[in-house]
């Protein structure tokens, strides 16, 4: 009998897919299971998406805390992958603050059941040094945690915007925050399957 799994894609904008200011969304769930069904095709996945524009990873402003509790509450996932902390920075929030408020998320998943996956905040076209640092601090966070269960995929690292050629730019990157669906089907998370224990 085939094996099944299923996966949570959890977070914000970027998870949502969402580019031309809204008007278009595509999440980077519908590639990753194409890519996951194609590495392993005895394995049927069930990858669902929830990506709220905006959210905050830090409460009471943000959602974050109770969407994700109430989605693991509803449904037993083995794979809960996290991207959050954007619109965290974004409103001037310190990484000591982001970086906590994260781990309460991930804890929610991992007390669940579910195997963790955190993805690092990528770049945008800001050029600021502050926010530069804040983001560094809290993705050098994110890579260093520890947790039975838990795993981290750099995706700063895998998406580049100042360092990535002006044709590059403009295929994956839509408006400097946000990719183009183009970028998005680029966000592979479990790519280093060595890395994420899935058969």
């Amino acid at each position: 009998m085939d094996k099944k799994l299923s996966i949570l894609c959890f977070g914000d904008s970027l998870t949502a897919g969402y580019y031309h200011f809204g008007c278009d969304y595509y999440p980077y769930a519908l590639t990753l299971k194409d890519k996951l069904q194609a590495a392993f095709p005895t394995t049927t996945f069930i990858v669902d998406e929830d990506g709220l524009p905006g959210d905050l990873v830090i409460g009471p402003a943000g959602e974050f805390l109770p969407r994700i509790q109430a989605k693991v509450d509803r449904s037993s996932y083995d794979w809960v992958i996290i991207l959050g902390g954007t619109n965290d920075l974004g409103t001037g929030y310190q990484a000591s603050k982001i970086y906590p408020a994260l781990q309460e998320v991930w804890e929610v998943a991992l007390h669940n059941g579910a195997n963790v996956l955190a993805l690092t905040i990528p770049e945008c076209a800001v050029v600021s040094t502050t926010l530069d640092t804040r983001r560094n601090e809290v993705n050098s966070s994110i890579l260093a945690y520890k947790a039975e269960g838990f795993h981290a995929f750099d995706l700063h690292g895998k998406l580049p915007y100042h360092n990535a050629t002006e044709e590059s730019r403009e295929k994956i990157w839509d408006d400097g925050l946000h990719l183009t669906a183009e970028g998005y089907k680029l966000v592979d998370p479990m790519a280093e399957r060595e890395a994420v224990p899935l058969s």
